[in-house]
């Protein structure tokens, strides 16, 4: 049995020995926090140095075409191999200046000429002729976008991501259920909000519905179904999901497996600039699209055949950040006779888009205003002080976007055509 004295040096040797270990720990923190400190700043260094040689090669092009990046985002059923597809296909377009995101969804069905091929052919079919390059240059030339990178990742992939964040959650909308033995293919989902793992959320974006791939369900409000929708709407959840606070202790785990399931060939230094830049971002400055058409049978084959006009309207919106013409309606607030027409004739010549004309609900008006949403209150004040109109911003449902509510108030002056 031990002496007081032997278990007093026993406790003194045993703290001795957690004392060095202790600072064998704080050294290695040290270490480790250097290094990582360091890095940052080799990166930095590097980064910012790439950086304006990249201005330099590049001096001769705009400023906003340096602020946009475009990004071509391949869903594929394996990352290589002959005879791979794409299933889906997404254009991102990041606005680095502002942190506004489009995604326009192009439908894997659709008809696009492929050069090297010297043929008319389905975009996915892209793919397994040339990789990403040929789906780039193909979608390149249907949009006219410069398109220069890439991310890619595959069915396996898709479901490491989603289980990486914890799931997603979605408003499943109706029962799924679909099997195909020869793809090992086995869909059956619930309908509801629920999370969803990634084996499951592999299920949702895969399944398709009578509507097959894509359908334009109404041409006069341009609304779309089918299976593009339902990527489309997942994507947004994901992204949502990526900027919310609870999944920053997941990044370093996403990033680890994110470079082992994801193929891509964006530049490390444009990686470290969106991720440096990334508190820009946020999910309310997402904006989605499907590719404007409607399916088509040519030679016994479905093909999705791009309306072009419209597309040409949701690139400019979209992809460029060129809104469309404000739509006005014109009323009469001040009771006079024809002065609802006389400012619509005098907008229509400053080339404003004057839809309809009427009468406001009283005409009490004292003052003109120009009812506006909020969104687009930066882009009526021009139209503001034309009519010496005050701006009056309605939130919610009150006002749609794009669309403009002038009530024109006693003073306005008939004879000069301008507020007094």
């Amino acid at each position: 049995m031990l002496s007081p004295e032997e278990i007093a040096q026993r406790k003194a040797e045993l703290e001795a020995r957690r004392e060095l270990k202790r600072r064998y720990r704080r050294r290695q923190a040290l270490v480790y926090t250097i290094a990582v400190i360091i890095g940052l700043i080799l990166m930095f260094v590097v980064a910012h140095y790439s950086y304006h040689q990249a201005l330099q090669a590049s001096s001769g092009s705009t400023s906003s075409d340096n602020d946009r990046l475009n990004v071509l985002v391949l869903g594929t059923d394996s990352l290589g191999g002959s005879g791979s597809r794409a299933d889906t296909i997404l254009l991102a377009s990041i606005d680095t200046r502002t942190g506004d995101v489009a995604l326009l969804a192009i439908p894997r069905d659709t008809r696009v000429w492929l050069s090297r091929q010297n043929k008319w052919d389905r975009i996915n079919a892209a793919y397994a002729y040339g990789g990403p390059q040929l789906v780039m240059d193909a979608v390149s030339h249907l949009l006219n976008v410069p398109i220069s990178y890439y991310v890619q990742t595959d069915f396996e992939g898709f479901s490491k991501i989603v289980d990486i964040l914890g799931g997603i959650e979605i408003d499943v909308e109706r029962e799924m259920v679909y099997e195909d033995k020869a793809q090992g293919l086995y869909i059956n989902l619930k309908p509801g909000r629920q999370v969803l793992n990634g084996e499951k959320a592999l299920q949702y974006v895969r399944y398709r519905d009578r509507l097959g791939d894509v359908a334009l369900v109404d041409p006069a409000k341009g609304e779309y179904g089918g299976r593009v929708e339902r990527q489309r709407k997942f994507i947004v959840a994901v992204v949502e999901k990526v900027l919310s606070p609870g999944v920053t202790t997941r990044l370093p785990q996403l990033i680890s497996e994110g470079l082992k399931i994801v193929k891509t060939n964006l530049p490390w230094n444009v990686v470290l600039n969106l991720a440096v830049t990334s508190g820009k971002f946020s999910a309310d400055r997402i904006e989605t699209a499907v590719l404007p058409g409607n399916s088509q049978v040519l030679n016994g084959a479905w093909y999705w055949i791009v309306n072009e006009q419209k597309a040409a309207r949701v690139v400019d919106t979209l992809i460029w950040g060129r809104p469309e013409p404000l739509k006005l309606t014109v009323l009469n607030g001040n009771g006079r006779s024809g002065v609802a027409q006389q400012v619509a004739n005098m907008l229509r010549e400053a080339g404003y888009d004057v839809v309809s004309l009427g009468n406001a609900q009283h005409f009490d008006f004292e003052e003109t205003q120009v009812v506006v949403s909020d969104q687009d209150r930066h882009r009526v004040e021009e139209l503001a002080a034309l009519l010496n109109a005050s701006i009056m911003v309605q939130t919610g449902d009150g006002q749609k976007a794009g669309s403009v509510t002038i009530i024109v108030g006693r003073n306005f002056n008939l004879q000069r055509g301008v507020g007094i």
